[in-house]
């Protein structure tokens, strides 16, 4: 891979998807806050408790550090240039257009886990009703949220700016209904950081997976009417501000029970424990639920973007990338991954496995394209110039220096946290990523595109 400036080699094409650009500010923040609060909290709150006790709060904030870390790059791209192909964009860019499949296959890897939340969210719903078929409640949100991003960015923002509102209300609730029942007298006991500095480390790279929402706002600048200022502006503010939150959260998930009671649990055993049954009721709901569902949500809607782009460019089926003629959506996209995120409720798969096998795949793409991001002022001078997030070049060396060695540190924890057989099932698909890259390209099939615009 070459980190040699690719932009002229992509040809000019004016036929490129014609998305509705409707997204503000507010619903990008609505978008990003929802995915990372459905992602964190309701998955690895329990888990991350077990591994480093109450000191799960610096571990939410060293994940904080660690996020920022990887998503400065993207933030500061996004701040120069409008993406209408997301993240395979940007690999055409930084890495080369003759690594768009292996691109494609790290990410349909880290995509594979999007049942993950419909199953989250017929856990707390059947919790919350005392009993229920959970594949059927989740095969029926899969469902649901498919069908309203069908019908429209518009309609899916709507929805995701709502159910937004109600979560971060029921999370700010339960830290300060929470907080003065913390029993600070054992809050720094033997269940402080019980692994040591190791456990701390390794609860942070996994609690890292639970703050990236802010960068899968990137697929979503080819619909944003200002993207070059609104989705730096809320990725960032997203995530630093809620990963406080969290941290918060985490005191109240960790400082009430024994630790022993709420370790691999969900928040709604202290949930019980704290609020009168209406409160419950309204955590459960406006919280947990909504948790679940913006994550569903926002990532249905932004899933298909790059693949669009890469069936205009030749890597997928042209036919599969056609926009819908009245809603601008790639509706035949959404049917192939309807069925996938359907698949594992039939077939029996842990899914909390299958996205654990995502991790190491996505992260080594992060990495991968941090450090040959470090060409950006040189690939768009005069944007870079205008760019809010502009600083001497010097700075900008150390801070994207800085920014690969943080993101290849979680890499290595990653690494250090996995058996050798996700290892080895990662590195095989980076392979197989490989070599269907370059076969494919010299075949003479791919002809990509400029997928982006200097001027929003």
């Amino acid at each position: 891979m070459s980190n040699e400036p690719v932009v002229t080699n992509m040809a000019t094409d004016d036929r490129m998807p014609d998305y509705k650009r409707t997204l503000g500010f507010w619903d990008l923040f609505s978008i990003s806050a929802g995915i990372i609060i459905g992602s964190g909290v309701l998955v690895f709150t329990g888990r991350a408790i077990a591994i480093t006790g109450r000191s799960i709060c610096i571990a939410y904030l060293g994940a904080a550090v660690w996020v920022i870390c990887m998503g400065v790059p993207t933030i500061l791209m996004c701040s120069c240039i409008r993406l209408i192909g997301g993240g395979y964009t940007q690999a055409n860019l930084f890495l080369g257009e003759k690594w768009g499949g292996f691109y494609l296959a790290i990410y349909l890897l880290a995509n594979l886990g999007l049942n993950l939340y419909a199953q989250t969210f017929a856990l707390y719903f059947c919790e919350l009703m005392g009993g229920g078929n959970q594949t059927l409640v989740a095969a029926l949100m899969i469902t649901f949220f498919y069908v309203l991003n069908f019908f429209g960015v518009d309609i899916m923002a709507r929805a995701q700016n709502i159910m937004t509102a109600a979560l971060l209300l029921a999370l700010v609730w339960f830290a300060i209904r929470g907080m003065p029942k913390v029993n600070w007298g054992t809050f720094f006991d033997s269940d402080w950081m019980p692994g040591g500095l190791q456990g701390l480390f390794a609860a942070s790279t996994l609690l890292t997976y639970s703050l990236l929402g802010g960068t899968s706002l990137m697929p979503y600048s080819a619909e944003s009417k200002n993207p070059k200022r609104d989705i730096p502006l809320a990725a960032a503010i997203s995530t630093v501000s809620i990963a406080i939150l969290f941290a918060i959260v985490g005191i109240t998930a960790s400082g009430i029970l024994p630790v022993d009671q709420v370790a691999n649990q969900t928040l709604g055993v202290i949930a019980r424990h704290i609020f009168t049954q209406p409160e419950y009721v309204f955590f459960m709901v406006g919280g947990a639920l909504c948790a679940a569902a913006t994550t569903l949500n926002g990532t249905i809607g932004s899933v298909t973007k790059p693949l669009v782009m890469m069936s205009h460019d030749g890597w997928l089926p042209k036919s599969l990338g056609v926009l819908h003629p009245k809603y601008k959506t790639p509706a035949k996209y959404l049917v192939i991954y309807y069925f996938i995120t359907m698949a594992p409720l039939f077939l029996g798969f842990d899914i909390s496995r299958v996205t654990d096998l995502t991790l190491l795949g996505s992260y080594s793409m992060t990495t991968l394209m941090v450090f040959f991001m470090r060409k950006l002022p040189d690939m768009f001078p005069e944007q870079w110039e205008k760019s809010v997030f502009r600083m001497p070049r010097g700075i900008f060396n150390v801070v994207m220096w800085i920014c690969f060695f943080a993101s290849l540190s979680n890499v290595w924890g990653q690494i250090i946290n996995s058996d050798i057989k996700t290892v080895l099932f990662n590195l095989a698909v980076m392979a197989v990523g490989g070599i269907f890259s370059l076969t494919w390209y010299k075949s003479g099939k791919v002809h990509a595109s400029k997928s982006y615009e200097l001027e929003t």
